[in-house]
């Protein structure tokens, strides 16, 4: 019992001492006033404060290394690969993804949310995405000098119809909004594109040069190698 009463003498004295040197630090002085009270209640909170701060800062640190674990595997594997569409079909699973369910005792729907370590790993969706438009013929030589730069953002109308909305939209939507964009220039009559189809004559790459082919029309562009803010490319094919 004097042991522990000693060390509670030697907390007071620590104590005293740190709220001593807060009751000197700008802006912190206001707070503690003559009475105890005030001083351990503003130590208090800036040491709840700290310990918070820290963990928020685990907490980010760990949600970029398992996002980026997530890119990295999506950017590493080939696109023409079954592999790569692996992690598409993981992600998808509802072991990531939330779940709701009616409580049978309180008739009460509940939601059950994914685990943290599960919610970091999945992709950012692409809100945002720059498009260079090249024109070429069927042999890929250009028909003008300059490719066209679009600048497309994606609303969530865009993607409330996907069994997943947290992933975006597909390629299918950034396919459709190119061939129109195209189509409803002057450009289009300029041209003749009269036998111009979505499938047969928009070519998009994503942002390492690889072809997305209409077969992948369906996966969102989080899964095919594009990240918000991106610069692709994509041939328009003009039949001569």
């Amino acid at each position: 019992m004097q042991s522990l009463h000693s060390y509670w003498n030697k907390y007071l004295v620590f104590e005293s001492g740190l709220i001593n040197k807060l009751s000197k630090v700008h802006y912190i002085n206001q707070f503690i006033h003559d009475d105890k009270i005030s001083g351990r209640i503003t130590l208090y909170l800036l040491v709840v404060g700290t310990f918070a701060l820290l963990q928020e800062i685990y907490i980010s640190i760990e949600m970029y290394w398992l996002s980026r674990g997530t890119y990295n595997e999506i950017n590493l594997n080939q696109i023409d690969n079954a592999e790569s569409f692996k992690l598409y079909q993981i992600l998808m699973s509802d072991d990531y993804h939330s779940k709701e369910y009616k409580d049978l005792k309180s008739g009460i729907m509940v939601e059950e949310f994914e685990s943290r370590e599960n919610f970091y790993k999945k992709p950012v969706f692409v809100s945002q995405i720059s498009v260079n438009t090249h024109i070429v013929d069927g042999d890929g030589r250009p028909l003008i000098a300059d490719p066209i730069k679009y600048h497309l953002e994606f609303l969530p109308s865009d993607y409330d119809n996907e069994r997943r909305v947290e992933f975006g939209c597909s390629l299918n939507v950034l396919r459709t909004k190119l061939y129109h964009l195209v189509k409803d220039s002057p450009m289009y009559h300029e041209l003749k594109m009269e036998d111009f189809r979505i499938s047969n004559h928009v070519h998009i790459y994503n942002k390492f040069g690889e072809l997305l082919t209409p077969d992948m029309d369906r996966l969102q562009l989080c899964f095919l190698k594009m990240e918000t803010g991106d610069t692709i490319k994509c041939d328009i094919i003009v039949s001569t």
